[in-house]
C-alpha cells in the first residue's frame, strides 16, 4: 500500500515541479514509480543558466534516453510545444523546449508568448538547455545524436542550427517552415555530419509544396525525406497536423529515439558544422 501521505505530497510535487522534492520526501524507490509516471505527462520546469526556464517531459523509463529538442514558433510557448510533442515521442525520449525571451506585446501578464530573438541566441539556448539536462540528469541521458523538432520560427531557426552545431543531430521535424533553407549544399551538409533523416510537417498546401521541392535534394544527398500534410489546417503544429505527421514520425524519426537501435552513422571524416547564415525575420 502507498503511505496515505502520498497524494498531498504529488499535489505538491506537481505544483512544484521540482525533482529534489520527490527524492528528499518519497522514501523508497518503488514509491517514486507513480510521481515519475505523473511528471512525465505533465512536464516540468528546467533552470537554465543564462536564460528562462526550459520545459521539460521526461521519458517513462528509467533507462537513458536521447534528448528531442522542440523549438517553438514566434508569439508562442515552450508549454504549448512539449504538451504537442508529448503525444508523439510517447515516452521514449527527454522533450526539451527552450523557453526564449518574452514578446513585450504578449496578451497580458497571465498570457505571456514567446519568441527567439536570433539565429545566434536560439543555438546559445539550446547548448545550455542541452547541458543543463545532462548536468542534472546525468546517466538517464543518452550520449547519443539528439533530434531537432521546430514549428515556424523554430523551423527556420532550426535549419541555422542544423548548419552551425557541433552537437550531433540523428533526424529533424520541421513543422511550417524551414524548407526553404535546404540547398543542395545544406542537404549534404547535414547528411555528411550524420543526419540521417528530415521530416516536413505541414498544414497549408504551399508549405507542402515548398518543402516537396526541396525533398529531393536531402534524398540525393543520402537523407531520408518526406512530406506530411493536414491539408486545411492552417498554421499549427497540433491536431491534425500532428496526427498528419503521425506515420511518417514513426517511420522515419521514431527509430532515432529507441535504445536498441544502431547507431546513426558517423559524419564523414573532415565534415564539420557550417559557417551559421544569417537569421531570418520572424
Amino acid at each position: 500500500m502507498p503511505p496515505p501521505h502520498l497524494p498531498a505530497l504529488l499535489a505538491l510535487a506537481l505544483s512544484l515541479g521540482c525533482d529534489a522534492l520527490f527524492a528528499q520526501t518519497l522514501g523508497p524507490a518503488p514509491w517514486r514509480g507513480p510521481v515519475a509516471a505523473l511528471m512525465a505527462r505533465r512536464g516540468a520546469p528546467l533552470a537554465v543558466p543564462g536564460f528562462g526556464d526550459a520545459v521539460v517531459v521526461a521519458p517513462d523509463s528509467g533507462e537513458a534516453r536521447v534528448v528531442v529538442v522542440a523549438a517553438h514558433g514566434n508569439y508562442d510557448r515552450p508549454e504549448w510545444q512539449c504538451d504537442v510533442w508529448r503525444t508523439l515521442v510517447a515516452g521514449r525520449a527527454w522533450i526539451l523546449c527552450p523557453r526564449g525571451v518574452a514578446r513585450r506585446d504578449s496578451p497580458s501578464a497571465d498570457d505571456v508568448r514567446f519568441t527567439y530573438a536570433s539565429q545566434a541566441a536560439l543555438n546559445r539556448e539550446v547548448a545550455a538547455g542541452l547541458a543543463a539536462l545532462r548536468l542534472a540528469h546525468g546517466a538517464r541521458v543518452a550520449g547519443r545524436p539528439i533530434v531537432y523538432a521546430g514549428f515556424s520560427l523554430g523551423a527556420i531557426l532550426g535549419v541555422g542550427y542544423l548548419r552551425s552545431t557541433t552537437e550531433p543531430v540523428a533526424a529533424a521535424v520541421l513543422v511550417e517552415g524551414g524548407h526553404s533553407a535546404w540547398s543542395v549544399e545544406v542537404a549534404r551538409g547535414f547528411g555528411r555530419r550524420g543526419g540521417g533523416a528530415v521530416l516536413f510537417a505541414c498544414g497549408q498546401a504551399g508549405c507542402a509544396r515548398d518543402a516537396r521541392r526541396v525533398q529531393p535534394r536531402l534524398q540525393a544527398a543520402g537523407v531520408a525525406a518526406d512530406v506530411a500534410l493536414a491539408r486545411g489546417a492552417g498554421h499549427s503544429y497540433g491536431g491534425a497536423v500532428a496526427e498528419a505527421m503521425r506515420p511518417a514520425f514513426e517511420r522515419l524519426i521514431a527509430p532515432a529515439l529507441s535504445p536498441s537501435a544502431a547507431a546513426p552513422r558517423p559524419a564523414a571524416p573532415g565534415a564539420r558544422a557550417a559557417p551559421p547564415s544569417p537569421a531570418p525575420r520572424p
